[in-house]
C-alpha cells in the first residue's frame, strides 16, 4: 500500500490512524482524458466513488462531494478516504499539499500559504452549487477550482501527496499569476550549513513580496523548515543537472544558486535575461571537483556573493577575476525562541566544550583530539567534551572513538541532536571549538554568539576573521595541535573569563548575523541585482 510514498510520507501514514469513510460518498469528475486517473480508482482501497461524467444532480447521485481534475492524474492509494474524512470533519474544499510530477521522479510540496490553483481538489455538494452559480462554463474543472479556492469557508490542506501527474512541473504548479517570482536552486535538503542558512532567506524574499521555489534533491532533514517558512518546494534526485531547472528558472523574476556546486546551472543561465544571484558558502576542498564546471566569464545578469572572505578567496584562488561581493548569512534569534530545554547531561557540573558538525578531514576532528590529549591530566580532567555529528571520514571518526574510550568519564560523542537539542547545547557549554582546515562561516559557531558563547577557532574559518582576540573568542594558528591546547586550558582554568565574554559574542551577532543585518544585506543585494533587469 505504500510503495509509491517517499520516506517522508511514510513515516507520516504511519501515525496515522486508521479511519472508515464507507458512510461518505463521493464523486470524481475529469472530463476528457483520464485513462491514468481510472486505472487508479480500480486500485483504490476503499471504492465508495462514482466516476461522473457531468455535474448535474442526477449525474451525481447522493456523492457528499466532488474531486474536481482539470488533467490526467493518478490518485495514490487512500486517497479518496483522506478527502473523504476531510469532508466529514466539516471541511468544504480539501486539497494536498504534495503531489507527484512525471513518473514519480519529482515531488512537489506546497507550503500552507501557497496561492496558485491547484490541479484537483475536493470541493463539497454545496460549494459546488456555488461554483457552478458563477461559472461561465460549468463543465470546465479550471474555472471551478479557480471559483473553489475563491468560495470555500473552510479550506483544509493535507499534508500528504495524493496525487501522481502524467507530467512534469510547469510554473503554474509553483506559482501564482500575480506575484513576484524566486527560483532557488540547492543541491542539498539536509540540516547542513548551506541548506539551513539558505532557510533565512525565504521569509526575507516573502517579505519582499516574492513567491519562493526551491529546487532540490530528495529530503533529508531540511524541507519542512523551507515549508515552514512559506516556500514550495520541489524534489528530484539529480536536481543540479535537471531539465527542470532550466524552464522554471527563466520563469521567475530572479534565480539564487546556492552554493558553487550550482555552477553548471550558473554557466547556462549566464547572460539570459533572468538575474542570478549567485551565493557561495563552500570551502577550498570542493573546489577541485567543480572548477571545470565554473564559467570562465559571467554574464551581467550574474552576481556573485559570499557568505566571508574565506568562501570568497576559495572562488578567487580558481576564478582571481570574479568580483564577489560579501552576504553574510543570517539565523533566527535562537535565545529568544520557546524552545524545548533538555538537560543533555555531558556537562557533569564542569565547563563543557562542544564541536558539531560531520566527520571529515577538513573539519579537523583530529586536531581537537590530539590537542584534548595534549593537556595536563589534572586540567582534562576538569573539563568535559563533546564531539557531535555524522562518520563521513573513517580516520577522523577513529580519534575521536579512540579519545572517548580512553576518557570515557568527560569525552562524549553524540551521533545526532535535534534542533532543540542543539539550542539547549548551545545554552548549556561553557564554549565551542571549531578545528577546522577549510570552513567558510561554521553555523554551529554562530549558533553559539546567540546565546553569548565564545568560540576557539582556526584560523582557516571565515569566523576568524571577525573575532576581537580575547573579547569574543580566541584564534590558533597553522592547524597547530599544540596552541589549540594552551587556548584550551587557559579557557578551562578561567570560565569566569568566557562568562564575561556573554555581550560581546551577543554583540557579535546581532552585528553580523542577526535577522536584522542579513535582511538588510540581502534585500540591498536582490534590489541591486533586479533593478538591472
Amino acid at each position: 500500500m505504500y510503495s509509491r510514498y517517499t520516506t517522508l510520507q511514510r513515516a507520516q501514514l504511519a501515525k496515522q490512524e486508521y479511519l472508515d469513510t464507507q458512510d461518505v460518498f463521493l464523486a470524481v469528475y475529469a472530463p476528457g482524458r483520464r485513462a491514468s486517473l481510472e486505472a487508479s480508482l480500480r486500485d483504490q482501497l476503499h471504492r465508495k466513488f462514482l466516476l461522473a461524467e457531468d455535474l448535474s444532480s442526477g449525474s451525481l447521485g447522493s456523492a457528499r462531494g466532488v474531486l474536481l481534475a482539470k488533467e490526467d492524474l493518478s490518485l495514490m492509494p487512500t486517497a479518496l478516504s483522506c478527502f473523504a474524512d476531510a469532508l466529514r470533519s466539516g471541511a468544504d474544499y480539501v486539497t494536498s499539499d504534495a503531489v507527484f510530477g512525471y513518473a514519480g521522479a519529482t515531488a512537489l510540496y506546497h507550503s500552507p500559504s501557497f496561492a496558485a490553483c491547484p490541479g484537483c481538489a475536493l470541493v463539497s455538494r454545496e460549494l459546488l452549487l456555488r461554483c457552478l452559480a458563477e461559472a461561465r462554463d460549468p463543465g470546465n474543472p479550471a474555472e471551478l477550482l479557480t471559483l473553489a479556492a475563491k468560495l470555500n469557508r473552510n479550506h483544509v490542506c493535507l499534508p500528504l501527496a495524493l496525487a501522481h501527474y502524467e507530467r512534469d512541473i510547469c510554473a503554474e504548479d509553483v506559482w501564482s499569476m500575480k506575484g513576484k517570482r524566486v527560483f532557488i536552486m540547492s543541491h542539498l535538503l539536509d540540516m547542513t550549513g548551506a541548506p539551513i542558512v539558505l532557510v533565512s532567506a525565504v521569509p526575507v524574499l516573502r517579505s519582499m513580496g516574492y513567491e519562493v521555489v526551491v529546487l532540490g534533491p530528495e529530503d533529508s532533514g531540511s524541507m519542512p523548515l523551507f515549508l515552514e517558512a512559506g516556500a514550495v518546494v520541489i524534489t528530484r534526485r539529480g536536481c543540479v543537472q535537471s531539465p527542470l531547472l532550466w524552464g522554471l528558472a527563466l520563469c521567475a523574476d530572479f534565480v539564487l544558486a546556492n552554493t558553487v556546486v550550482e555552477a553548471r546551472a550558473v554557466r547556462a543561465l549566464s547572460g539570459a535575461r533572468v538575474p542570478v544571484l549567485w551565493w557561495l558558502h563552500d570551502a577550498f576542498a570542493g573546489y577541485p571537483h567543480i572548477a571545470h564546471q565554473i564559467p570562465t566569464q559571467l554574464g551581467e545578469n550574474v552576481r556573485v556573493y559570499s557568505v566571508g572572505s574565506h568562501a570568497a578567496n576559495a572562488m578567487r584562488a580558481v576564478r582571481p577575476e570574479f568580483e564577489i561581493r560579501p552576504l553574510i548569512y543570517g539565523l533566527p534569534d535562537y535565545a529568544a525562541e520557546n524552545f524545548v530545554r533538555t538537560d543533555l547531561g555531558y556537562n557533569h557540573g564542569r565547563p563543557l566544550f562542544a564541536t558539531v558538525g560531520s566527520f571529515e578531514r577538513r573539519k579537523g576532528h583530529d586536531i581537537f583530539c590530539k590537542a584534548i590529549r595534549l593537556l595536563p591530566p589534572e586540567v582534562r580532567e576538569k573539563a568535559s567534551f563533546l564531539f557531535v555529528g555524522q562518520a563521513a571520514d573513517k580516520e577522523m571518526m577513529d580519534s575521536v572513538r579512540a579519545l572517548t574510550a580512553d576518557y570515557p568519564e568527560n569525552v562524549y560523542y553524540c551521533k545526532r541532536l535535534t534542533r532543540d537539542e542543539i539550542k539547549s547545547l548551545m545554552e548549556q557549554c561553557t564554549g565551542l571549538v571549531c578545528a577546522s582546515r577549510d570552513d567558510p562561516m561554521p553555523t554551529f559557531v554562530t549558533e553559539g554568539l546567540i546565546f553569548g558563547k565564545p568560540s576557539i577557532v582556526s584560523e582557516h574559518t571565515g569566523t576568524a576573521g571577525l573575532i576581537s582576540e580575547g573579547r569574543n573568542g580566541f584564534v590558533y594558528h597553522n592547524d597547530d595541535p599544540q596552541q589549540l591546547a594552551v587556548l584550551l586550558e587557559h579557557a578551562i582554568e578561567h570560565p569566569e573569563e568566557l562568562a564575561s565574554m556573554r555581550t560581546e559574542c551577543r554583540k557579535m551577532y546581532e552585528q553580523y548575523y542577526s535577522k536584522e543585518a542579513f535582511e538588510q544585506t540581502l534585500r540591498a543585494a536582490v534590489e541591486d541585482l533586479t533593478a538591472k533587469k
